[in-house]
């Protein structure tokens, strides 16, 4: 199923696209996994972030373990290259645009308005639109869950959103 969102600004053009997202400890449903609370945040959207990222305000909300104790994850960033702890989550988007079991890189950005970067690892599963629309921005976002084929059932498997 198609889902999608549209944000319209009528007070000028924006310098930093964001939206509301909701976030869990990391479980699949399609497992019969059970469900976790899900705490809102907001997120910024940044097409230079290759992955996204969390900070420690979502580590402590949801009480989150890193996945990878022995070795630290290497990030590139506007500072060099930076460690840091990879985590799990599942991230719910406007219009219940859901990833499951995310891997994402912890970062420690100090008084910042988000708590939560959608990365290009996001961005580039659906359709990014920007636009200018009488000298204010309209931004939309569109994701249609990828399917993927059981070999032994031959049906399909949902991959990812919903």
């Amino acid at each position: 199923m198609n889902r999608s969102f549209t944000v319209k600004t009528e007070d000028g053009l924006l310098t930093a696209l964001g939206t509301p997202c909701h976030v869990s400890q990391a479980f699949n449903p399609a497992n019969g996994a059970p469900g976790y609370p899900r705490v809102e945040f907001n997120a910024l959207w940044d097409t230079g972030a290759t992955h996204s990222i969390i900070t420690p305000r979502v580590v402590e909300a949801l009480g989150l373990k890193p996945i990878r104790r022995v070795r630290s994850v290497f990030t590139q960033g506007v500072n060099g290259l930076e460690k840091s702890e990879a985590y799990q989550i599942n991230l719910s988007l406007p219009d219940k645009i859901t990833f499951f079991e995310l891997t994402v890189v912890l970062k420690k950005p100090g008084d910042v308005w988000w708590d939560v970067i959608v990365g290009m690892d996001i961005i580039s599963a659906g359709e990014l639109s920007i636009k200018n629309v009488n000298s204010n921005t309209e931004w939309s976002f569109s994701y249609v869950p990828q399917q993927k084929v059981d070999a032994a059932s031959m049906s399909p498997a949902r991959v990812g959103g919903g």
